[in-house]
């Protein structure tokens, strides 16, 4: 059930418009819906959906027909969505110079506009009420409604939080959509044989929601062989044994649980209960720890802003870090059962580290936390972090201090002057001190 709207240019003064130009209208968000019905924020689709920043509710979907503006919000919709797409319908005609819109086929003046809005109010008050006498009577456990950012499962617990009240659902909605969580789908991926996967992508300490028993919302899947999570470092779980092994952190709604993987989940994950998803074959995964940073991102900066950087400048301070650690004894029996002779190649200055970082497999381009033996993981974690303080501000406040102020803020390095300090000997001194003044400290 939804409600339409058209708002008509007058012929004798079309003018362009464009659905961001609408969404600013209003101070709206926006977004297109992506094939499970989650918003990808900013983008313009089909049929692009808007809401109300402050009051996320099911919002409403807009798209441009020639000269004609066209709206469709689903019922049951909250107060504000509704309010919202009746002030945005009258903004519109107001643009273009009328004084009416048509709703549902029937042509509504501004001075109709509260009654016609009182009736979708009306209309959703029942909506509620229906599903409410539904799941308590047990023809339903649930309903499953499309938000503007991502569905909703309706249960008992969300019937009660909602009290029977359009408030309430409004409430909810908001509640549930504004959370900083990940909301995961499954990604389809079809076999040589001709069997589908459903994969969940998760990464380490993202809190990100799940379903407790995996389903299509397009309807069911022929051949579909089962769904597993996809760890970092490429190790696949089946979901079921993924759902055994990991205890949520919460409930997201009726039909979702909220989890937050540390690196100590996902090492037990990897090394306990990863297969092979075309034969289903345990295997032993290998996990190399949360993140510290990404040479490859450094190095687009590089190609994208067009800096006259040489290659693998993107690597130098990474270089620097892992041979310091290598140096100091630091580098983890993992990495070392890998790479037997790494102490020795890492700290030979003719060696150059950052193509070692760059492409062998272990590394894959960056520095991750298992790189390091336990004993300085704590320190690697605490000190290798992006901010105000912490090594790569280091590397920030050495280049300035090497380069000098003015050049460092010179309009050839566009901010990104910590690329162009020379990678030599001297480089790894300079920067290096910060390390070992830092882990000075820690000690």
């Amino acid at each position: 059930m939804a409600v339409e709207f058209r708002i008509k240019q007058r012929e004798d003064n079309i003018q362009k418009i464009t659905i961001p130009q609408i969404a600013r209208m209003a101070d709206l968000g926006y977004g297109a819906m992506d094939n499970d019905y989650c918003l990808d924020f900013d983008q313009v689709g089909k049929f692009t959906v808007m809401y109300a920043p402050d009051a996320i509710g099911r919002g409403f979907e807009v798209w441009l027909e020639d000269s004609t503006v066209a709206m469709r919000m689903p019922l049951p919709a909250t107060k504000t969505d509704i309010d919202t797409a009746y002030s945005l319908a009258k903004k519109l005609c107001e643009k273009f110079g009328t004084d009416s819109f048509i709703c549902d086929d029937e042509i509504v003046p501004f001075e109709h506009i509260r009654i016609k809005a009182q009736q979708n109010i009306t209309s959703s008050e029942g909506a509620i009420k229906m599903v409410e006498e539904r799941i308590k009577e047990g023809s339903q456990r649930s309903v499953i409604l499309f938000g503007a950012v991502n569905p909703i499962t309706i249960g008992p617990a969300e019937l009660e939080e909602m009290g029977g009240t359009l408030d309430g659902f409004e409430k909810l909605l908001h509640r549930l959509q504004s959370m900083d969580v990940f909301y995961a789908n499954a990604k389809y991926y079809q076999m040589k044989d001709g069997t589908v996967f459903g994969l969940f992508i998760l990464r380490d300490n993202v809190t990100t929601v799940l379903p407790r028993v995996p389903v299509s919302l397009n309807g069911p899947i022929e051949k579909l062989k089962g769904y597993y999570v996809h760890l970092p470092d490429d190790n696949d779980v089946p979901y079921e044994v993924f759902a055994e092994n990991v205890t949520p952190i919460g409930d997201y709604d009726s039909g979702h649980v909220m989890v937050c993987l540390t690196e100590k989940n996902i090492a037990y994950l990897v090394e306990n209960c990863a297969v092979a998803v075309d034969t289903d074959n345990r295997r032993k995964g290998v996990y190399w720890g949360r993140i510290l940073d990404d040479g490859r991102t450094h190095e687009n900066k590089i190609k994208n802003m067009q800096l006259s950087a040489p290659q693998y400048s993107g690597y130098n301070h990474l270089a620097v870090f892992l041979r310091w650690a290598a140096e100091k004894d630091l580098l983890s029996d993992k990495l070392i059962q890998m790479l037997p002779d790494a102490k020795k190649l890492i700290t030979d200055p003719q060696s150059d580290i950052r193509q070692l970082i760059a492409t062998f497999p272990a590394f894959g381009g960056r520095l991750r936390s298992f790189h390091f033996k336990k004993e300085a993981q704590r320190f690697v974690n605490k000190f290798y972090a992006f901010g105000r303080v912490g090594y790569p501000n280091c590397v920030d406040e050495y280049a300035e201090k090497v380069l000098g102020s003015e050049k460092y803020n010179c309009e050839e390095y566009k901010n990104e002057a910590y690329l162009f300090v020379p990678y030599d000997e001297k480089y790894y001194k300079g920067l290096s001190k910060y390390i070992e003044k830092e882990w000075k400290k820690f000690r």
